[in-house]
């Protein structure tokens, strides 16, 4: 049985169901509205993200690796009632968590360093992360990079 997709109103006037595309040309117009639809639903996530930081306490609290935990489960389910594989999505969405943790951090000490010393919270720098090597899940090195439970 395939999963059920709703397709948002503002985009199904432009989309042709995949079942009834003509040719290519209807595919790649389908694939790249939903493409641009991704990448502004990404913008928007990062609006969130940095706004997240104005109630982080210190840098030590932005990566919570138990809330990344529970993101990546509960994606992994999304996965599955949508017939993607959770082993797609899992190392997906860990990039995801993994890049806007990175901008979070740089917002965070952006906002910081507008304030008086006096007001600033010290706090020890997050070292800068390394690449993933393959295969590796982004929790695992958001936990090396920043420390587990901090």
């Amino acid at each position: 049985m395939s999963p059920t997709v709703v397709v948002p109103e503002d985009l199904a006037p432009d989309l042709v169901p995949p079942e009834a595309v003509a040719g290519l040309g209807d595919v790649r117009r389908g694939i790249d509205l939903i493409d641009a639809r991704i990448v502004g639903l990404l913008g928007l996530r990062l609006r969130y993200v940095l706004a997240a930081a104005d109630f982080k306490p210190d840098i030590a609290s932005i990566p919570a690796p138990e809330r990344v935990r529970q993101m990546l489960d509960e994606r992994a389910a999304w996965a599955a009632e949508a017939g993607l594989a959770p082993d797609f999505i899992g190392p997906l969405f860990g990039q995801v968590a993994e890049w806007f943790i990175r901008q979070q951090v740089a917002h965070w000490r952006a906002c910081r360093a507008e304030r008086p010393a006096a007001d600033r919270r010290s706090s020890a720098p997050a070292p800068s992360p390394s690449a993933r090597p393959p295969g590796q899940p982004a929790l695992d090195r958001v936990e090396r990079v920043h420390g587990a439970g901090d």
